[in-house]
């Protein structure tokens, strides 16, 4: 299991992950629909994803949630 975190911002979040005890940075996602999916579309059923709790905290999850095995605000 992996474990995704997204700081979110107005155009973009960044991202890191947590894989086999290390937190790698993943760079910048941009915070339309097609470029999380692109990045979702990246992630396994058995991801987990942390998505910092903002205003459009939800929108994230609805997008992200079919391509991994949990996510939280």
């Amino acid at each position: 299991m992996r474990v995704v975190g997204l700081d979110i911002h107005r155009v973009f979040a960044e991202v890191v992950m947590l894989a086999d005890n290390k937190v790698v940075r993943l760079g910048r996602i941009g915070m339309t629909r097609d470029h999380l999916e692109a990045f979702a579309r990246t992630l396994t059923h058995d991801d987990h994803v942390v998505v910092e709790a903002t205003g459009n905290a939800a929108a994230v999850v609805e997008v992200i949630a079919p391509y991994v095995g949990r996510v939280v605000i």
